[in-house]
């Protein structure tokens, strides 16, 4: 029978008369109760199938992006313990959704507290900063006093330095003066007293009147002789003294100049030119003490005659002097006439390379005294050499400004390699012929002419020698011409310099070694008392000459002949450039203007600047003296703020402990996860039962139609169908308000860590403005007490029923999702425009800007707790009307 049949069929029960009987009757009203039952129990399933299949197909989505939620989740672990005071908060309102204006007012506070803590510490970080920008240039100060006092240092121990030399200079000149007059008096003591021997003699005998006058005109003569010595060491002494009084007055000049001197030039050229100094003045002591050591040893004249080995070190001694000296006249013209950064850049080195002067100064003041020490001035000059052959290579590689004392190097190199050679083998000449004139040693010569096989070999080299030397004097001397003419000769010309200084050296080598093998065999030739063999001597010569000069020599004559043959070479280079030295058209004139006339303008600028810079650095001076009697208030502060640490690490502490309960609700979302998996499987099961409904109404509604046919049978026992109905839909009502009591905690939680691993909080946290205690805030209005306007959402005026048990579940339902999207939703105070107004007035200098009300803090907790109460009735009235419905089932 179709479902509009039977309903016509229950309203005109009264107009059938075959459905007069009470049992009849009863069943029909059983059936539509049941049909009723049903449709709403399709209905509902099917409304309820669709929503569960819906949140499931969602509740999968979550799932597969739980593992993308899990990492964000622990990437957010950190913001999470800045956030615990929230936490904690939330947590109480999932217990007592009442308590949220508590919460509220809590959150407030901690934000504000919060938001004052952060400006303080802000303000200690912009302290903390200027403190340390501050020590910064305490120490850069400190720094440049440092630098400052150590030239003030180096500037007192040179002058201490000079006034030692001049005092020496002093004592020397006095002994001289001493030792003169002493001569002088003796001298005349000694014409006093023959003057007396003179005229006793005169008395006792008359013919030695002439000798005796001849004697007096004879001491006069060299009274007269040591008068004009005196005149001219007086005259000496006078040019002296003037020349020092006119650079004493230098010095002084100087001193009173230099205060005057921009703080710029002091600053980047003051060291530049030092450096530009310090070579020039280093070529010419280094200068000095090879002139001096040359005129001391009658240098190069002794080495015609008879030749020591200490002639041969001095020679030595020489060559490296002369070539650390090429090599400071070198620096000194690239600095003369390079480019200003050039001129800084390499004035920089002048703290590095100054302290090499005083070993210089040291021998030359050895030589004053008389004490030089030959060894020890050849090792510093090589010490000092290798340090300038490295700055050469770094810094001086790359100009051609000193082409012209480069080439004077290369000439003045080759000049003392010859010296040198002259001196090996003219002391091997010596040593030979003094052992061949010993008359305690035997000599066997073999059967050889000594003259002819060794001492006219060896002359016939010196004459060489000496021919070469004539040669280099005239090349020197040209080159130190054209080297003070500021020119040099053309670069083309460079290498056959640079061949000539090639070769020599390997003739230094051949007398260097030769004298080697020599001078030892004579000592032991001495030593030993034994034969001297003239053999042995030629064998070295043939033996050295094979491995310098000479390649394929087998005899003692072609070994002298290749070494003649060799200097034959040196001899023709040297012809063939020494006349293109002398021609103007090989000249090169080398022009350049000096970096410190260019940096005249620069300075000039820089002064006009640094005037009001000047100005500035006094008014930052006192700024520094405000700042450093502020500095001890700081530390106080600073002592403050590590107490405040010190709190601030106890709190993190604290944090570490929430953190670890955070991790304990993760796994209390686990558990939650399989329970939703348990509860799919309750919804299978339920499903399954609902099908089992179906089955059961079918055959309700096949009783239904044989009821229609046997009327007059009552059947007592159909009542219980419908008892296992309504027991069927009790426990489906439970298990659905469990499966929906589990979704909204689900879903609660899936909104609460969307929110915590959300930015929101953060960023309104962050966006709290500073509190101002000038700036009065309207006060939270009172809450008034709910009307009669929201007793329509829970209860009815006219209820035309009582309410069923399903109603009730429903409505449950519902009121349980509102009160936990109520808990779950956010709860901070938005105080953004509230802030931005505080920020327009500012700006209007204290005018005030609208504001809607309902954006305003106190609306929003008013708002807040009036969602609060409302729910609250609601879930009061749905209490009340299930009691009731409990009492009138009982």
């Amino acid at each position: 029978m179709p479902p509009s049949e039977i309903t016509l069929g229950a309203e005109g029960g009264n107009e059938n008369v075959v459905t007069s009987s009470l049992a009849y009757i009863q069943l029909e009203k059983q059936n539509e109760r049941l049909k009723e039952a049903l449709i709403r129990l399709r209905d509902l399933s099917h409304e309820t199938e669709q929503e569960q299949r819906r949140r499931i197909t969602e509740m999968e989505k979550d799932v597969t992006g739980l593992d993308e939620l899990q990492g964000q989740y622990e990437s957010t672990l950190i913001k999470l313990t800045n956030a615990e005071v929230q936490i904690e908060d939330l947590k109480m309102q999932l217990d007592d959704a009442l308590g949220a204006e508590e919460m509220l007012v809590q959150l407030t506070e901690r934000n504000l507290m919060l938001g004052e803590k952060i400006e303080e510490m802000r303000i200690t970080i912009e302290d903390l900063e200027a403190l340390k920008e501050l020590n910064d240039e305490l120490e850069e100060n400190h720094v440049e006093t440092e630098k400052v006092m150590q030239e003030d240092l180096n500037a007192k121990d040179a002058d201490i330095f000079e006034q030692s030399q001049k005092v020496r200079a002093l004592e020397d000149a006095c002994q001289d003066f001493e030792g003169t007059i002493l001569q002088f008096r003796e001298l005349v003591m000694q014409l006093q007293t023959e003057l007396d021997n003179l005229r006793a003699e005169t008395q006792n005998a008359q013919h030695e009147s002439a000798t005796a006058a001849s004697q007096t005109a004879a001491m006069m003569s060299l009274n007269l002789r040591l008068q004009s010595s005196a005149t001219k060491n007086q005259a000496r002494n006078i040019d002296l003294e003037v020349k020092r009084i006119e650079a004493r007055e230098a010095r002084e000049l100087l001193n009173i100049i230099q205060p005057y001197l921009p703080q710029v030039y002091v600053e980047s050229d003051m060291d530049a030119t030092s450096c530009y100094l310090f070579f020039q003045r280093l070529a010419s002591k280094v200068d000095l003490i090879n002139t001096f050591v040359g005129h001391a040893h009658n240098l190069p004249d002794a080495l015609n005659g008879p030749v020591s080995d200490v002639l041969v070190g001095i020679c030595e001694l020489r060559g490296r002097l002369s070539t650390l000296s090429a090599t400071c006249k070198r620096f000194a013209a690239i600095l003369r006439r390079c480019d200003p950064e050039s001129f800084l850049r390499i004035g920089k080195l002048y703290p590095d390379v100054a302290p090499m002067e005083k070993r210089i100064d040291m021998h030359v003041d050895l030589l004053r005294r008389e004490e030089f020490r030959e060894l020890e001035c050849v090792s510093d000059a090589a010490k000092i050499q290798a340090q300038f052959d490295h700055l050469a290579e770094t810094h001086f590689n790359d100009f051609d400004f000193d082409l012209g004392e480069r080439e004077l190097g290369y000439a003045l190199s080759f000049d003392h390699d010859l010296e040198m050679f002259a001196a090996s083998v003219g002391l091997i000449k010596t040593s030979v012929a003094a052992i061949m004139k010993d008359e305690d040693v035997e000599v066997d010569l073999g059967g050889l002419d000594a003259e002819e096989e060794f001492f006219s070999p060896l002359q016939k080299l010196l004459d060489q020698c000496r021919s070469a030397k004539v040669l280099s004097k005239k090349l020197t001397k040209r080159l130190e011409e054209l080297t003070q003419e500021s020119a040099a000769l053309k670069p083309l010309l460079v290498p056959q310099l640079q061949a000539l200084n090639n070769i020599a050296p390997e003739l230094v080598n051949f007398g260097i070694s030769l004298a080697q093998q020599v001078m030892p065999h004579l000592s032991d030739v001495r030593s030993s008392k034994s034969a001297f063999q003239l053999a042995n001597v030629l064998g070295f010569v043939k033996q050295i000459a094979a491995s310098t000069v000479g390649r394929s020599v087998k005899d003692g004559a072609a070994s002298w002949e290749a070494v003649m043959n060799f200097f034959g070479q040196i001899m023709q280079e040297a012809n063939k450039l020494v006349p293109l030295a002398v021609e103007h058209e090989n000249v090169l004139k080398i022009t350049g203007t000096a970096p410190w006339i260019l940096r005249v303008d620069e300075i000039k600028a820089a002064t006009a600047i640094n005037v009001e810079a000047e100005r500035k650095v006094a008014q930052l001076t006192d700024e520094l003296s405000g700042l450093a009697r502020t500095l001890r208030e700081k530390e106080k502060k600073i002592e403050e703020t590590n107490v405040k640490i010190e709190l601030m690490e106890h709190k993190m502490k604290e944090l570490n402990k929430r953190a670890d309960e955070i991790e304990g609700y993760k796994a209390e979302l686990a558990k939650l996860h399989k329970q939703e998996r348990a509860y799919e499987e309750a919804m299978e099961q339920f499903q399954a039962d609902l099908d089992t409904l179906e089955q059961e109404n079918a055959k309700l509604k096949a009783a239904a139609a044989s009821h229609e046919r046997q009327a007059s049978e009552p059947n007592t026992q159909r009542p219980e169908p419908e008892a296992v109905q309504v027991e069927g839909n009790l426990e489906t009502s439970y298990l659905l308000e469990q499966i929906d009591a589990l979704r909204g905690t689900v879903r609660f939680l899936r909104t609460e860590n969307s929110y915590l691993k959300g930015q929101d909080l953060l960023r309104e946290i962050e966006s709290l403005p500073p509190l101002y205690d000038s700036i009065s805030r309207e006060p939270t209005p009172a809450l008034v007490p709910s009307g009669s306007s929201d007793t329509s959402d829970s209860e009815t005026d006219e209820p035309l029923k009582p309410p069923s048990l399903r109603t009730l579940a429903a409505e449950s339902k519902i009121l349980y999702r509102d009160v936990i999207k109520f808990s779950s939703s956010p709860k901070v105070v938005d105080l953004s425009l509230t802030r931005k107004n505080r920020e327009g007035n500012d700006k209007l200098a204290g005018g005030k800007t609208w504001l809607p009300r309902k954006k305003t803090p106190a609306y929003q907790v008013w708002e807040r707790k009036m969602e609060g109460e409302k729910l609250g009735r609601r879930v009061q009235g749905l209490m009340d009307r299930t009691a009731a419905a409990a009492n009138r089932a009982s």
